[in-house]
């Protein structure tokens, strides 16, 4: 379980999401496996993304698989945004194919997807940053974003930040009163809270994205899910890693958890040394 946000803004792209690693065992529970799983990655000088869904395939987290697919990529600095998208999307559907052949895993609905990705940054020489969008199965990117069409978006474990922003989550559906006119309202947004990207700085959209995963942390700690579906796991947690991509100079890490030893672990919890 994952929250991930990008956040679009004329300055730049910024790419967060919490760091907690789960898997479900044998006996059906969802245990929390690491608080240092890598979600948010830079993929070329220019280019970044955050992901969400599935944490494993091929029984290898996805961070190192990242790190496989960066191998192939010599000349990344001079492709275009949406052709790293579109190579990252034909990489991990390889890797989820071997997934299912293998019996590792059941295939997901065809209806529905096991891995997705934001994948943004700046072609060669322009400046324009844009945000695509594939999933894992999946045929193909969509643009969602440009920094000449701010915005933010939000994967994963969405609920509560659209709770916030929207006024409403998904789960307004399994009610008895819901109607096709009231969701054909609710799609025009009128309870959208009113937020200028086109006028919100670089730093502003970080402290922004932060707030939203933040927001989702605190209400999964506090809270054990919501009446019609009690019982929610608290799936997000950890550090919060950012980075942001700028067309002067590319992709910058705002924080990221860094590897560290004992000694570095002993100081952090106040003990002796």
């Amino acid at each position: 379980m994952t929250v991930a946000v990008s956040v679009v803004v004329p300055e730049g792209l910024v790419f967060a999401a919490d760091t907690r690693q789960t898997f479900r065992n044998e006996r059906g529970d969802i245990k929390v496996s690491s608080e240092h799983g890598r979600k948010v990655f830079q993929l070329t000088s220019k280019a970044a993304a955050v992901t969400w869904g599935w944490g494993f395939l091929t029984r290898r987290n996805i961070n190192s698989l990242v790190e496989e697919f960066k191998l192939g990529l010599d000349t990344a600095p001079s492709l275009p945004v949406e052709e790293v998208a579109r190579q990252l999307r034909r990489f991990f559907v390889a890797k989820y194919n071997q997934e299912i052949e293998n019996k590792w895993s059941q295939p997901v609905p065809e209806d529905s997807y096991a891995t997705g990705f934001l994948v943004g940054g700046y072609d060669p020489g322009e400046t324009v940053g844009k945000v695509y969008e594939c999933w894992v199965p999946g045929e193909k990117e969509w643009l969602i974003q440009s920094t000449d069409r701010p915005g933010a978006n939000w994967r994963g474990t969405e609920d509560a930040i659209s709770r916030l922003i929207k006024g409403y989550d998904r789960r307004l559906r399994q009610l008895s009163g819901f109607t096709p006119e009231l969701e054909q309202e609710l799609k025009k947004g009128p309870l959208d809270y009113l937020t200028r990207f086109g006028s919100m700085p670089l730093q502003d959209a970080i402290d922004y994205a932060i707030f939203l995963i933040h927001t989702t942390i605190e209400m999964q700690r506090f809270s054990d899910g919501i009446l019609i579906e009690p019982g929610e796991s608290a799936g997000c947690g950890g550090a919060i890693e950012v980075l942001v991509v700028r067309p002067q100079d590319g992709v910058r890490w705002v924080q990221q958890q860094e590897l560290r030893g004992e000694r570095a672990l002993h100081a952090d919890l106040g003990a002796p040394l």
